[in-house]
């Protein structure tokens, strides 16, 4: 027997999209609900149809993109999962740093499991994918943005409904060491009492490394932020990286302190 769809959230909760974090508008970006999670996405964020058969919908609906993935994986593995008591909960992270250290690479293999060798700058792009943390289940959304040879260091719509962000750089460039600073403090220019994981990746070139774990870990330190090294190639890491994010965000929003020092299971 069908289960009821979930409440769908109030127009008024939201004045951007939920998924690509744009303003709604009267006219050229409206608002849409996804049937299956509820949240409210803009009309090209929510262009996807979908038969939802827990919820009663035989006939195909209008589900976001994050939804359509999961309903069409739902689907092939033929998995009846438990319904959505309510709209996810969705925390946006914004993916910074230098050109080619690796930023899509990271997020694509977080979310997609693969990894692109070549490297193909980035243009700004969003992902989505759902995770656990503290026994809830929330949807990330993911923005990868351009290095500095694509577009300027830090645009200020990279702050714009951001719960947190993510500042990498390659131990193999210590250039792109040097960036994360310029970031960091652009970063506090427009927000304030900002989270975020400063990561070295591309430790898989352990032979090519010009940035000490040591330095990075100095730096991290006088942050007050956790530092994971890793690799997207080799897949070491990763999802810690994203988690502790996510887990941060959290801890803040709870009103509890964030400590100076992280824990040892974050120390790679």
């Amino acid at each position: 027997m069908p289960t009821a769809p979930p409440v769908w959230k109030p127009d008024s909760s939201s004045s951007v999209c939920e998924a690509c974090q744009r303003p709604f508008t009267f006219f050229t970006r409206r608002r849409h609900h996804c049937r299956h999670c509820g949240a409210l996405f803009c009309y090209a964020c929510s262009g996807s149809r979908s038969a939802i058969p827990k919820f009663g919908f035989t006939e195909e609906v209008r589900v976001c993109d994050a939804c359509f993935d999961l309903l069409q994986r739902e689907e092939h593995r033929g998995v009846d999962k438990e319904p959505v008591e309510s709209f996810l909960k969705q925390r946006k992270i914004c993916i910074l740093g230098y050109s080619a250290v690796g930023k899509s690479c990271l997020t694509q293999q977080f979310v997609e499991e693969r990894f692109n060798q070549a490297y193909n700058p980035t243009i700004n792009h969003t992902y989505s994918k759902r995770v656990r943390a503290k026994g809830e289940e929330y949807l990330l959304s993911l923005l990868d943005t351009a290095g500095q040879d694509e577009c300027s260091l830090f645009q200020p719509q990279f702050s714009i409904g951001t719960h947190g962000y993510i500042l990498v750089y390659s131990i193999a460039d210590p250039v792109s060491f040097e960036m994360v600073s310029v970031i960091y403090e652009k970063i506090h220019s427009f927000a304030v009492d900002v989270v975020l994981v400063l990561v070295g990746n591309k430790c898989d070139l352990e032979r090519d490394r010009q940035v000490s774990f040591e330095q990075g870990q100095a730096l991290a330190r006088g942050w007050k932020c956790p530092f994971i090294e890793c690799s997207a190639k080799r897949k070491d890491n990763v999802a810690k990286v994203f988690l502790t994010i996510l887990e941060e965000i959290l801890t803040q929003e709870d009103g509890g302190p964030r400590p100076s020092r992280w824990p040892s299971w974050l120390r790679f």
